[in-house]
């Protein structure tokens, strides 16, 4: 009995394991001002990924300047104004350079103050 438990326990080890370091990865903080952004990058095929990037509550009505770029290589660049729920949000498929993807992500307010900065190896 007990070897199948550790039997058992190793192969949910190693299944977690595999889940967190491959298919999805998050990361989120704070921003200089109101806000909080949120990152997440996702596997979308074999050569591509799916960058997705997030800035809540924030002032409805202000214009943000969001930028998204893949080891060094700007990807995205695009303004948007929050909306009534108080957030702004961009995603980006892009290809999948080889090695590890260093993603970065910024916001600047444009009509206002704050900027969020958010960066996550995938």
């Amino acid at each position: 009995m007990r070897i199948v438990g550790a039997a058992v326990a190793l192969s949910l080890l190693a299944g977690g394991a595999a889940l967190a370091g491959g298919d999805v990865v998050r990361r989120e903080g704070e921003c200089a001002g109101p806000g909080e952004w949120y990152l997440r990058v996702s596997r979308e095929s074999a050569t591509t990924i799916r960058i997705r990037f997030r800035v809540e509550y924030l002032h409805p009505g202000d214009s943000w300047q969001l930028f998204l770029s893949d080891n060094g290589t700007r990807v995205l660049a695009s303004t948007k104004v929050v909306n009534a729920d108080g957030e702004v949000h961009v995603g980006k498929i892009t290809g999948d350079r080889s090695g590890t993807d260093h993603v970065k992500a910024t916001g600047v307010n444009v009509t206002g103050s704050g900027s969020c900065d958010g960066t996550l190896d995938f």
